[in-house]
């Protein structure tokens, strides 16, 4: 039996007529519960209006368009502040990229499945939400890197000690096996040649100093994986300060890309650079739209904006339109993707002044498989691997979540792996993702987890899986990123109370995420 015909409703004598009705009456009911969340706001709205020429008015009402993590953030800070707070998602889900998918009787995530520790900005945030006792350490144990051809595929430890695969130590075997005897000697000539006194301030991108101080052979076969695996983009498109804060100025002190390297990452053990969270990222949401739930803040599921307006004179400056209502704001905050945003944003500027919304090629899934493996208790390709382009697979990178999280290792038992496959990449047309095809998928998920992981994979070991695809997705800050943040910032300075965050301003990371998120609602509550 196929997982689709496992989650599919049982047909009744009269076919399939019955299921089409129960969707309709689903979407049915969906709609009318985001109504009635929306009359309850706009209730709250009346009273406050007829409040306002009281000693102790109501509070001012703020709308967040966008339930992901930038939008629940941004939610959580102005309650905080004060503000009676509405989120509207236009999905049936909040959370953004972090999902939750069921497969298997496992509640796994189907996005974002830990956060960097650098910095400690995630980790101080989950302390504030009392989710300190439930940050989870990686098993530690390293991850691998594919490659080959149609002819041979081959796989082999990733150097333990790195950053974006930019390795500390260049001599190790492991740099060695990778790249070839002739290549590590020519990376090593970082190590003797001047650092240029004008990268201390001119733009460069990953890809241009990793050429430059280490050759051709370590982008192509250490940086580029990573990159591509973790990011889904290409090392020349992203800036070098976005990708890894501090390194230029290391670069700068130590005199060498690998000696830079080596004071960033220190000698910290594989895994434990990133953390995650006992259960899975997915908490973060639950802890988060539950804290807001307490604190009255209207969570509306399934209610698109689909209008903002702005009114200089009104006692409420912000009109926000949604399932044919309008709700009146004093602050609103888009906090949805690029393409939606914008598309909310530039009705309310000058002509001169909007900002494209073209999107590039930009198609990611996500394959959870969940399997009877017992061949696959001793990880034999660590915590995953990735991917180098030449390789012979679809796949870009593959997570063994079972080997790489304790917590789901035991939740899942002896002989149960939990495998997660990524595939596409930013600006590339991947005709596999882009078919909708979810079974010719699955079954390239099985066919190159087995190359992967040097066992061979049947359907009939597959106990159960999902598909999550992304079509958001946004890479690291670049220069033309960084340019249309700074048009945005241009185009909202004279709209008092309305503010823009999310990924595509603030960067690819849970880390930059909140972080931007945070300190663009302070500074506009100002």
């Amino acid at each position: 039996m196929t997982k689709n015909q496992r989650n599919a409703p049982a047909a009744d004598k009269q076919g399939a007529r019955p299921a089409v009705k129960i969707r309709r009456d689903l979407a049915g009911d969906t709609a009318a519960h985001a109504l009635r969340l929306l009359e309850k706001v706009r209730a709250a709205a009346e009273t406050r209006a007829s409040k306002d020429s009281a000693p102790h008015a109501a509070a001012p009402h703020a709308i967040v368009v966008g339930g992901g993590i930038a939008g629940l953030v941004a939610a959580r800070e102005m309650s905080q502040t004060g503000y009676r707070v509405t989120v509207l998602e236009a999905s049936d889900n909040f959370g953004g990229c972090l999902r939750r998918v069921e497969v298997a009787g496992l509640a796994l995530d189907a996005g974002a499945e830990s956060f960097a520790l650098r910095g400690g900005t995630v980790s101080a945030y989950l302390d504030e939400l009392d989710l300190s006792e439930k940050i989870a350490q990686t098993s530690g144990v390293g991850a691998w890197l594919i490659q080959g051809d149609a002819e041979n595929v081959e796989a082999n430890p990733l150097p333990p000690s790195s950053l974006l695969g930019i390795p500390s130590n260049i001599r190790s075997d492991e740099v060695r096996r990778i790249i070839g005897r002739a290549a590590t000697v020519r990376a090593a000539a970082d190590l003797v040649t001047p650092m240029p006194k004008k990268w201390a301030t001119e733009k460069l991108s990953l890809a241009e100093v990793v050429r430059h101080r280490m050759g051709q052979s370590v982008l192509d076969a250490l940086v580029a994986p990573v990159v591509n695996g973790v990011y889904s983009t290409d090392p020349a498109r992203i800036d070098i300060d976005a990708a890894a804060p501090g390194l230029r100025e290391a670069m700068q002190r130590t005199g060498a890309l690998a000696k830079a390297v080596a004071q960033l990452q220190g000698d910290a053990p594989a895994g434990s650079r990133v953390a995650g969270l006992d259960g899975g990222m997915y908490t973060l949401v639950t802890t988060l739209t539950e804290q807001l739930q307490e604190s009255s803040v209207a969570l509306v599921r399934n209610s698109p904006v689909t209008e903002i307006r702005h009114h200089d004179e009104a006692a409420q400056p912000y009109t926000v339109q949604t399932l044919g209502q309008e709700l009146g704001a004093d602050r609103v905050v888009i906090a949805t993707e690029a393409q939606s945003a914008l598309k909310l944003l530039n009705p309310l500027l000058e002509e001169q002044q909007r900002i494209s919304a073209e999107a590039e090629a930009n198609s990611i899934a996500l394959v959870v498989l969940v399997v009877d493996k017992p061949e696959l208790d001793d990880a034999p390709r660590g915590s995953g691997a990735l991917v180098a382009k030449e390789a012979p697979l679809a796949a870009k990178a593959m997570t063994h979540a079972s080997a790489k999280w304790p917590w789901l290792a035991e939740q899942s038992g002896p002989g149960t792996h939990v495998l997660r496959l990524s595939f596409g990449r930013i600006g590339q047309h991947e005709p596999l993702v882009e078919s909708g095809d979810e079974q010719a998928l699955l079954a390239q998920a099985v066919k190159d987890a087995s190359k992967i992981l040097g066992v061979e994979l049947h359907q009939d070991d597959v106990v159960g899986s999902a598909v999550s695809r992304f079509n958001d997705m946004v890479p690291l800050q670049g220069e033309a990123a960084s340019a249309r943040r700074a048009q945005v910032n241009s185009a909202v300075e004279k709209f008092d109370g309305l503010d823009l965050v999310g990924a595509w301003l603030a960067g690819t990371g849970l880390a930059r995420v909140i972080g931007h998120t945070r300190r663009t609602v302070a500074i506009s509550a100002r």
